[in-house]
């Protein structure tokens, strides 16, 4: 029997992707209406649609770490370090749920 390969950093990366393409999204959705402005001074002079692209590049580059040997290490600090990255994205989207809130209901 062939031991499957343990991926301890699948999860952590993945969640990453998803929580970085719904704030593509959501940043793009919220720049279209006026309803916000881009907090990250690297990309608040961009149009929405170049904000929405470099954050889908992003999201791409963080998927294709799974398909490196990275994602088989087993080390604390890239668990917590994306631990925490995941952390800032939630709230993150926490922002946006509250502007969705005040914008639409």
């Amino acid at each position: 029997m062939s031991e499957q390969l343990r991926t301890p950093l699948k999860k952590p990366i993945w969640t990453l992707v998803v929580l970085n393409l719904a704030d593509g999204f959501l940043t793009y959705w919220g720049l279209l209406a006026g309803a916000i402005e881009e907090a990250n001074p690297l990309l608040s002079g961009l149009p929405p649609l170049a904000v929405f692209s470099v954050k889908l590049l992003l999201s791409a580059c963080l998927a294709a770490f799974l398909f490196t040997p990275l994602v088989r290490l087993e080390s604390r600090v890239w668990r917590y370090f994306l631990l925490a990255a995941n952390f800032v994205y939630a709230g993150i989207l926490s922002l946006h749920v509250i502007w969705i809130a005040l914008l639409y209901l």
